[in-house]
């Protein structure tokens, strides 16, 4: 693993577990700050306010923008929270605004009782989109399939990958808007250009490199190498 990434794991990185439906929420600080006061982004809100706000203020770090890889509730949920609390914006690829503004249909659907307030959106509609936050350079990489719109945000050898990537399985159901054969073209083309090194941080369980999940998610293997439908 890259010395740059290893220096983040030792502080600079945070994982929030949230109570609802086990989605990670990410705070990573800005370059070589640790300590209170340092600013920080905030990748994938959950819906659980509560460890955010704890983990925000054990910290001391102070959000300066909140990144959502894509348009479900349990990646957004709190966005709009943070949004009011900051001053900051909420970043979305614009291919699943229409899918957010679903959320509290669907967590009706999953029989969840809590709902969502949707934030004020910066939309990102182009593919590879770059947003500069806290000292880093984060670029959306388009990786439709889990939704229209989600995206894989890469930044200094880290790459949030939503539910698009998952370290020990693949991510795959019915939800509205999902594609299992553009999510594996997604999958393909990805692995054919980025750096092996990189570490995954999936919106849900543990992370990988991107070199171990290619050699040891079995089922993730299973579901690249299936012929695409025609």
């Amino acid at each position: 693993m890259p010395p740059a990434v290893e220096s983040l794991l030792n502080g600079g990185l945070r994982r929030i577990i949230n109570r609802d439906l086990q989605s990670n929420t990410y705070l990573l600080s800005a370059p070589g700050q640790i300590e209170a006061g340092s600013d920080c982004v905030v990748v994938d809100p959950g819906m659980d306010r509560e460890r955010i706000a704890q983990a925000v203020d054990g910290c001391g770090w102070v959000p300066r923008a909140v990144f959502c890889t894509h348009g479900h509730f349990d990646h957004m949920g709190c966005a709009s929270w943070l949004q009011q609390q900051y001053q900051v914006p909420v970043y979305l690829r614009a291919a699943d605004l229409k899918l957010a503004k679903l959320s509290n249909f669907m967590m009706a659907a999953f029989k969840l009782s809590a709902r969502v307030t949707l934030p004020e959106f910066t939309l990102l509609d182009v593919d590879d989109a770059a947003v500069e936050a806290a000292g880093r350079r984060y670029v959306f990489h388009a990786l439709p399939g889990h939704t229209p719109g989600s995206a894989g945000i890469l930044v200094d050898g880290l790459l949030f990958s939503g539910d698009s990537l998952y370290a020990r399985h693949v991510a795959l159901s019915r939800l509205p808007g999902e594609d299992h054969d553009r999510l594996r073209a997604s999958l393909i083309e990805l692995f054919s250009w980025m750096d092996p090194r990189v570490l995954v941080l999936p919106g849900h369980g543990g992370s990988a490199t991107l070199a171990d999940i290619r050699r040891d998610n079995h089922e993730l293997q299973a579901f690249m190498n299936a012929a695409l439908t025609v």
